[in-house]
């Protein structure tokens, strides 16, 4: 069990719910997004700091970072790119993600890689458009025995207003480990001229069961 702690501490430190998934930025457009969360239940480990941002490199390339930190405790930092796999005028999105960087536990670093496949639709309803999104993630985190099988999905709502909801469901599993999830609900709020705001709540189930809040700035440029 012991071996599987820094593991078990990883699951806390997941990309945020801004992660572009199967849809490609615009050429010459990036995206940033800040977060932090603040957590009760778990008097080792109740902060977490987060960034992400990527750029449309061109119509078959994005580059990006994604740096998570809960601290004194684990964290990683990555590079990846994107592919598309889908064509661009298609409804039903997909790409591909290949991730390279390191990670932390108490401060030891060590190499790992994560692959992501994702699917992403848009939809209307009567109170306007919505989308969600499938992610499906292999993690090898060196120093570490076994991987991390990462399955994720999110769905929004674009109704007319400054305000959109938003779910986020996160699972991950390591052999031979009970199942962990996240459970993610918030609100969007979009301010145009300026970046959209994202507040919302997180239940989460590894280790030790949390509760916690978030707040996180979205930037598009």
């Amino acid at each position: 069990m012991r071996r599987l702690t820094p593991l078990l501490l990883a699951l806390f430190c997941a990309a945020p719910p801004a992660t572009a998934g199967a849809w490609m930025r615009e050429t010459g457009h990036g995206f940033l997004a800040l977060s932090g969360t603040a957590r009760q239940g778990d008097p080792g480990a109740r902060q977490e700091l987060s960034v992400y941002a990527d750029l449309g490199l061109s119509p078959r390339l994005a580059l990006g970072v994604d740096v998570n930190e809960r601290p004194g405790i684990a964290g990683h930092a990555l590079l990846f790119a994107r592919l598309p796999l889908s064509r661009p005028a298609a409804r039903t999105r997909l790409a591909v993600e290949a991730a390279l960087g390191g990670h932390h536990w108490r401060g030891a670093w060590n190499p790992m890689y994560r692959l992501t496949l994702s699917l992403g639709r848009s939809f209307r309803t009567r109170r306007g458009g919505g989308w969600y999104a499938i992610d499906a993630g292999y993690e090898r985190r060196l120093g570490t025995p076994t991987p991390i099988y990462k399955l994720d999905a999110t769905l929004g709502l674009s109704a007319p207003g400054r305000l959109h909801p938003i779910l986020q469901v996160e699972t991950a599993l390591i052999p031979g480990q009970p199942l962990a999830w996240t459970l993610s609900p918030g609100l969007l709020i979009d301010r145009p001229r300026y970046a959209t705001w994202l507040i919302g709540l997180e239940r989460k189930s590894a280790g030790r069961e949390t509760i916690g809040i978030k707040l996180a700035l979205w930037h598009r440029f």
